[in-house]
């Protein structure tokens, strides 16, 4: 498993990897951005409000709330290998909220 690093190592345009890990069931969402800052916000902003656009997350979210939650980049990358990287591990790792 690929160690998590959180939001202090990554710089403002950090584009890579990440997922979006619930602690109480091993659960995870993964994903890629250009901004790694700003998907986060986008995520957890959609979250609160309650307006994910992926409702499996947004229910479990619902469910054990924020604190089980946690955004974690898996790697950072150049923005032309972010999609090739996605799928790797979409296909490997299986993500529950995928």
């Amino acid at each position: 498993m690929l160690k998590g690093l959180d939001a202090s190592h990554w710089n403002v345009i950090d584009s890579g990897i990440y997922q979006i890990y619930n602690i109480t069931n091993n659960h995870r969402y993964i994903g890629s951005a250009v901004n790694l800052r700003k998907r986060r916000h986008d995520h957890w902003s959609s979250l609160l409000r309650g307006k994910h656009e992926n409702e499996h997350l947004q229910r479990a979210w619902n469910k054990y709330g924020e604190v089980a939650f946690k955004f974690e980049a898996l790697f950072i990358c150049p923005p032309s290998d972010l999609l090739r990287y996605e799928q790797l591990l979409l296909d490997g790792m299986k993500p529950e909220y995928n």
